[in-house]
């Protein structure tokens, strides 16, 4: 009997052992960019029920890495993971929860439960570093901003080969946190070990350093273009989507004379089609842009329309946005008002402060032969409300001159029509710079000052010159 103990004891450490050797095999594969491979081995070793494998797999359905993009199974194989014991998905699951990735509706009270139950027990490098980013950040409101506490916690992390930990560190030392000066080749330092390490997203963090003029020592355009290019290389979907910003370079962008050598429409729009597949919901949005413009690609309303479904699936907000215009118009789809509502109302929760802006004007003032004028005050009120709290510049205008010279929506009140006129002027909104102007010389809310409205008259003939240019 004793023998068989023995030998099962034996059997046991050899299977660790090999699945271990496994893990590290597959973990490998990936950080050299052979996703096929590492996803048969994570899938592999994930029907053996290693919880790991399950995340790592898991992150392979979330990005299409090896794997097709497939939200559904990615948050299954997370759930699972998480039930398995797996302390990286544990908390990737709260942050799901938080953030409503894969789909997934928000729920920000919960997700925040669960990551501080995981705070409180465990002293995982990857959820400490986590967790200070957040205090570092102020992320979404859900913490509030701390920098000495995430500062003390960067110290206690165990792993500082974590490429976590070593990405909060690049940003710690690009902005500058208690007292650590800002250092942009520590910065860079910290994001190259990221992203050696694993942390893809860190080659965006290096190039817009690289491609940042304001860092005169550093400013260099083709190591900014190959440190995205390696970003590409190994499946990052925001490298994607920063490289095809430059191969898809207007001649209207400031910075064009800079980049147009780098100009390639084919690429461009290349890159954004894989960043569709791989699930983005910006690449979508993007894409729909091209086909409605008829930039870089022929014009093609279908197309347009389809791509921006699929953005507002995928919970972007510009997407949504663009879907309810395309049902309002009739834009490559069936007109359908109520439809473009629906929509819009959705990615007003998805944090679309234009269709905030437009849902108040429709239900304000209707749709000539669709909808009657006065269709919904309360609704329209509700909705330039929403869309000033989501920073829309237009709805900061329509709510200054509800509040002055005065609508039927709100009271008169000139401080509030001058505080969100100069919101908008500073957001850089033409209509914003001339009412600042109007309303600086006539004191309207604020005290007379013709010199300040000069400022903003002069800013608001640059504005509509470039406008016309």
């Amino acid at each position: 009997m004793k023998h068989l103990a023995y030998f099962l004891f034996v059997g046991l450490i050899v299977g660790l052992s090999s699945c271990q050797s496994e893990i590290e095999e597959a973990d490998s594969l990936r950080l050299q960019n052979k996703f096929d491979e590492a996803a048969l081995l994570y899938q592999k070793l994930s029907d053996e029920g290693n919880a790991y494998a399950m995340w790592r797999l898991s992150s392979a359905y979330g990005n299409g890495d090896g794997v097709d993009f497939d939200q559904e199974k990615a948050l299954s194989l997370l759930k699972e993971a998480a039930a398995n014991g797996c302390e990286e998905a544990q908390s990737d699951l709260a942050w799901t929860y938080m953030f409503g990735w894969f789909g997934m509706t928000k729920d920000e009270v919960k997700g925040k439960n669960m990551f501080e139950t995981l705070i409180k027990k465990s002293e995982n490098s990857y959820i400490q570093s986590r967790y200070a980013y957040l205090l570092l950040s102020g992320s979404e409101d859900l913490y509030e901003k701390n920098p000495e506490k995430g500062l003390r916690i960067l110290k206690q992390v165990k792993d500082k080969n974590e490429p976590y930990y070593l990405w909060v560190m690049g940003i710690v030392y690009s902005i500058g946190v208690g007292k650590i000066d800002k250092d942009w080749n520590e910065a860079i330092d910290y994001y190259v070990k990221s992203f050696k390490k694993g942390r893809r997203y860190s080659s965006c963090f290096i190039a817009s350093i690289f491609l940042d003029k304001g860092i005169k020592d550093i400013y260099n355009i083709k190591q900014g273009i190959e440190w995205l290019k390696k970003g590409v290389e190994s499946n990052s979907t925001d490298a994607m989507l920063s490289l095809s910003n430059i191969y898809l370079i207007s001649e209207d962008d400031v910075n064009y004379e800079e980049f147009k050598s780098y100009r390639n429409p084919e690429k461009g729009i290349e890159l954004l089609k894989n960043a569709a597949i791989h699930g983005n919901g910006e690449a979508y949005w993007r894409l729909g842009n091209e086909y409605f413009y008829g930039n870089n690609v022929d014009k093609d309303d279908n197309k347009y329309f389809e791509y921006s479904k699929k953005a507002f699936e995928l919970g972007n907000a510009t997407g949504a946005n663009n879907l309810g215009a395309a049902y309002m118009d009739g834009t490559g789809c069936e007109k359908n008002i109520n439809k473009a509502i629906n929509v819009w109302e959705k990615a007003v929760d998805l944090g679309s402060g234009y269709a905030a802006k437009n849902l108040y004007y429709l239900f304000r003032f209707g749709k000539p032969d669709d909808i009657p004028a006065n269709y919904n005050r309360e609704k329209a009120k509700y909705y330039l409300l929403k869309g000033a709290k989501l920073n829309e510049p237009i709805a900061w205008i329509a709510l200054s001159f509800q509040y002055y010279p005065g609508g039927d929506l709100f009271e008169q009140d000139s401080q509030q029509a001058y505080i969100y006129a100069k919101k908008a002027a500073d957001a850089g909104n033409v209509d914003g710079c001339a009412r600042v102007a109007y309303l600086l010389d006539n004191g309207i809310g604020c005290s007379k000052d013709p010199q300040k409205a000069q400022k903003y008259r002069d800013k608001y003939e640059v504005k509509k010159k470039t406008e016309k240019e």
